[in-house]
């Protein structure tokens, strides 16, 4: 059974909310839709232990990865991957999604909230193939006609506000040790996604790609 299911069905028996969930297991409650719907998976074994645990199947955690036991390193946060985080920040990159998404209709804010993961993680896992699905969600969202009006750029404001930052921070924190024009690529690309100007936000992509 998919995890999201069982959570679901936890939830259910024990009659708590998403919210309640989330927060006790340390995730957004966004995410913990995403999951329960099975539009995300979860990539981290120590999260998926973690939930395990929750729901109180602690004793199936040595079956996650091909039966081979979890080993949670000690300098790791406990559900959050490296290439999830964002340097300098104190939220990580399903935190900016959730923002970045907030009162967008499905799919198209599955979409976004995929673009955003994989652009944050790029550089610091899959490099050209994640940027290459990141553009691949972007020409479904226009393949799909998922769009019918430009968002304000100053919605990067209240994106901000939400996470008790300044996008300089958020951006400088993706970008951390990347040459300047790619990084520029970058910035442009996520303001370009905020706004949904998803052509020029493809553009970006693209040029990044080029770049190597």
């Amino acid at each position: 059974m998919h995890i999201g299911r069982k959570i679901k069905n936890f939830r259910d028996e024990n009659n708590l909310s998403q919210k309640e969930f989330a927060e006790k297991i340390g995730v957004t409650q966004g995410f913990l839709s995403y999951v329960e719907n099975g539009r995300l998976d979860i990539e981290s074994p120590s999260l998926e232990k973690k939930i395990l645990i929750a729901i109180g199947e602690e004793n199936k955690t040595d079956e996650i990865t091909d039966d081979k036991k979890v080993e949670i390193p000690h300098n790791d946060n406990v559900h959050s991957p490296k290439h999830y985080m964002i340097p300098g920040c104190n939220f990580e990159s399903r935190h900016l999604a959730d923002a970045i998404v907030e009162g967008m209709p499905n799919p198209l804010c599955t979409r976004i909230w995929n673009v955003v993961k994989y652009l944050v993680r790029a550089e610091k896992k899959n490099g050209k193939e994640d940027y290459e699905k990141a553009v691949e969600y972007l020409t479904w969202t226009l393949k799909g006609n998922e769009i019918t009006q430009r968002l304000s750029g100053n919605r990067i404001d209240s994106i901000t506000d939400k996470l008790k930052t300044d996008w300089t921070t958020i951006i400088l924190g993706i970008c951390k040790d990347l040459p300047s024009n790619k990084a520029l690529l970058i910035n442009e690309a996520f303001r370009n996604l905020i706004t949904l100007n998803i052509s020029e936000t493809i553009g970006c992509i693209t040029k990044i790609i080029e770049l190597g």
